[in-house]
């Protein structure tokens, strides 16, 4: 019979948070089932493969969408087409990645004498080689937000000043507050016809981690809005201090990989900014999801971590 294991071991075991689990799991990487007792998410064999070839792909920065891909076909034509593909986006990104290019031009040289393909082949195959990331490329520029300059997956980072922003915010705490609590502010700002105006950020709040007892945790959404606007229940008024912000890209939208880059970055000891935890401290930063017009996810995300110079 096959053997099922609880998220939490899950994510203790693979050092992977549960709220990444289930992003993956909802871009269709693989499924779970239910503990009929706690109600908490269970993974059979064939998940727990594919959640470790997923990992170990994400340390290489392939994208959600390639690695669907890569898991879906499990040809080793797909996937020296999609490691070709990445080698390109590595070598134009710079020097500073040359450790995975190295990488992913060995995979290759060892696939061209391959005709089939396994996860479980694939997952010894990047074991060796899928290693932490150690540096971030980073860019900077001080002034006004300007978006258009945050154009890469690989790190990338800009200082920028936001102004003081007023907002209508919902937070709950369920087993899936990201999605309770989105649905109810989409509803709203369908309501009063905000789509094009209101940006929408995510921000956590108490509890902070589910339990075995209660599998419950904090989430919520705000919208930031014109004073003009009336807020109605169950949603609040939400103001937010303006200043500078260090904002950091991610395209596929998988929330905790671009807060690993963010807690990565502010321990590296040579970079000149640091936390400003006096402005939010209920928050660390928000995350700004943004829809997606190309079809190939729900959202892409921006962390804003309020930021202040090194003394």
């Amino acid at each position: 019979m096959n053997s099922l294991t609880l998220i939490n071991k899950v994510s203790a075991d693979l050092a992977v948070s549960s709220r990444t689990l289930r992003y993956w799991e909802g871009a269709g990487l693989f499924t779970s089932g239910r503990d009929p007792q706690s109600g908490w998410r269970v993974y059979d064999e064939r998940a727990l493969e594919r959640i470790r070839v997923t990992l170990l792909l994400r340390r290489l920065d392939f994208s959600i969408g390639d690695i669907k891909e890569i898991i879906d076909k499990q040809t080793v034509e797909s996937l020296c087409q999609i490691l070709r593909k990445q080698l390109g986006r590595l070598t134009k990104a710079g020097s500073d990645l040359e450790t995975r290019r190295t990488a992913i031009s060995g995979l290759i040289a060892i696939l061209e004498g391959e005709e089939t393909l396994t996860l479980s082949s694939l997952e010894n195959l990047l074991l060796p080689v899928a290693v932490e990331r150690k540096k971030h490329l980073l860019t900077k520029q001080i002034g006004g937000e300007k978006m258009d300059d945050i154009n890469s997956k690989y790190g990338d980072v800009c200082i920028v000043t936001m102004p003081p922003m007023r907002t209508a915010a919902y937070s709950c705490v369920s087993p899936q507050p990201e999605k309770d609590s989105i649905e109810v502010i989409k509803k709203w700002i369908a309501d009063y016809r905000l789509e094009s105006t209101a940006r929408l950020f995510g921000f956590h709040t108490p509890p902070y981690n589910s339990t075995d007892d209660d599998p419950g945790y904090g989430f919520g959404f705000f919208a930031a809005v014109s004073e003009d606007v009336a807020i109605s229940e169950p949603l609040y008024e939400k103001r937010l201090p303006g200043g500078l912000y260090a904002v950091f890209s991610e395209y596929d939208g998988d929330p905790m990989y671009a807060w690993d880059r963010v807690m990565a970055l502010f321990k590296d000891s040579e970079w000149e900014w640091e936390w400003d935890t006096g402005r939010h401290p209920e928050h660390p930063g928000f995350e700004e999801h943004i829809d997606r017009a190309d079809g190939k996810g729900d959202f892409y995300l921006r962390v804003h971590v309020p930021v202040k110079r090194k003394q």
